[in-house]
């Protein structure tokens, strides 16, 4: 009997055992550290023009929001201000197209239409003919290129080297709170010659330009750059680049005067200007300028051009 008992005894201090222990929370380890990205500055973009030139002064005051003509496709739709030297002016007669690059693929142009044109103090085409300028408007692309419209003086500023003076355009007292003044570089005053020049034989033909409108040779065409002049020669050669037709007055075209007709124009001769004034004398009345070491005029109208034999 007494082993009988034992064994429900045993079983029933069996049956309470201890419930399992409660276990430690999860180690979480602190989270790895990130350090803080690598700053990369932005890429440098082209250096401006200016920054070149010493003694240099821009009539409004330095700015830090200007970019080279090189960078307006960047900026297409975009209020900003732009850079650059004008290479080469051309007034079709339904606009005035300042361009920026020395050859026909131009980087950027301005672009000024007939109803803005006295707004200036001179022609636009030759105002700014070979000036740094400043260009400020909305960025528009046209065929391909950006432009910006000019509508008013004050959108474009002319460099100017320290001691010329600045001309002002406008009461800057009343009208500066409505618009930046109108800045326009002076042009160089032109003397009447002197006796003395009148009388040096190496320059008859300038003395009698300047007296009453005489003819110069197209050999000292490069003389007269920035005037209005006639120019005479025989055309020895003609070519037509699908854009420009040029008249070569020499067998070096990269040195010698030559006559440069737009596309636009070209509509306005009675056969194709290349065809017809090939192996023709010829006077050609308009502004000499020098195009990539070579004097030229460009030619809008055929009135322009006289055939002499």
């Amino acid at each position: 009997m007494t082993g009988i008992l034992i064994l429900p005894v045993f079983f029933s201090v069996a049956c309470q055992s201890e419930p399992p222990p409660t276990p430690y929370p999860t180690y979480t380890s602190y989270p790895t550290y990130t350090p803080y990205p690598t700053y990369t500055p932005p890429a440098a973009g082209r250096a401006l023009p200016s920054d070149e030139i010493e003694e240099l002064v821009w009539p409004t005051g330095p700015r830090d929001d200007v970019i080279p003509v090189e960078d307006a496709a960047d900026f297409i739709g975009e209020k900003i201000t732009v850079e650059g030297i004008v290479r080469r002016t051309h007034n079709s007669g339904s606009a005035v197209f300042l361009n920026f690059s020395p050859d026909m693929n131009d980087v950027f142009t301005a672009v000024i239409f007939p109803d803005d044109w006295p707004k200036f103090p001179a022609a636009p085409e030759n105002l700014f003919y070979g000036k740094l300028v400043r260009i400020e408007g909305v960025i528009e692309e046209y065929q391909g290129t950006p432009e910006i419209i000019i509508k008013d003086p004050w959108q474009i500023e002319v460099a100017l080297t320290l001691g010329q003076p600045v001309v002002s355009n406008c009461d800057c007292q009343s009208a500066q709170a409505l618009q930046p003044p109108t800045f326009t570089p002076s042009l160089p005053a032109v003397e009447p010659p002197t006796a003395e020049a009148l009388s040096t034989p190496e320059a008859p033909e300038a003395a009698a330009t300047a007296a009453g409108g005489a003819v110069i040779s197209s050999a000292d065409a490069a003389a007269y750059d920035g005037q209005n002049m006639t120019v005479e020669g025989r055309v020895v050669d003609t070519y037509n680049s699908g854009k420009v037709v040029f008249l070569n007055f020499g067998q070096d075209y990269r040195t010698t005067f030559k006559v440069a007709i737009f596309a636009d124009a070209w509509s306005l001769f009675p056969t194709p200007p290349e065809d017809y004034y090939r192996d023709k004398t010829v006077r050609v009345t308009g502004q000499i300028k020098i195009y990539q070491n070579a004097p030229e005029i460009i030619v809008d109208r055929p009135d322009q051009i006289e055939i002499v034999e």
